[in-house]
């Protein structure tokens, strides 16, 4: 035991030796971290009014009803069928297929066109009285039993 307290000693000096011997980075290199076309994009500092105006008074208020904010920014939205690329994958597709493919949409991008909204929650209300059931029946009772449920619902 005494040998492993010594080790953690030295090694939690060796670390503090190496963090006051490292160098503070500027603005300058802060804002260059987020570049990616040289000389186009400048960090700047708000107002105190900005401030105390929060997150809210730059982008507006959250949209109370979860579903209903997610299906307008992914499937209402001007730019919804508009096709893009994946930096990660290489794949091509649009922000109402990527939505139809997280709701787990029977059907998949081909049947994204055709879904409403009112369809969307439909199948949600059905997928929280089928968890709440279960619940009740108390076979879901931890995280794990959770999503157990959930990939079998797939």
């Amino acid at each position: 035991v005494k040998g492993a307290l010594g080790a953690i000693v030295d090694m939690i000096f060796q670390g503090t030796k190496e963090l006051t011997s490292i160098t503070v980075a500027t603005t300058q290199e802060y804002n260059e971290k987020y570049v990616q076309v040289a000389g186009c994009f400048n960090l700047s500092y708000g107002s105190l009014d900005s401030f105390y105006g929060g997150l809210e008074s730059q982008v507006g208020a959250p949209l109370p009803h979860f579903l209903r904010a997610v299906h307008q920014e992914h499937c209402d939205a001007t730019e919804s069928d508009k096709k893009f690329t994946t930096g990660n994958y290489g794949i091509t597709t649009t922000s109402r297929t990527e939505f139809a493919f997280a709701f787990g949409l029977p059907g998949g991008a081909a049947a994204a066109e055709s879904t409403s909204l009112e369809d969307y929650e439909s199948m949600a209300r059905e997928f929280s009285a089928a968890v709440a059931d279960e619940a009740e029946d108390e076979k879901i009772t931890t995280k794990k039993d959770f999503v157990e449920f959930c990939e079998q619902q797939l």
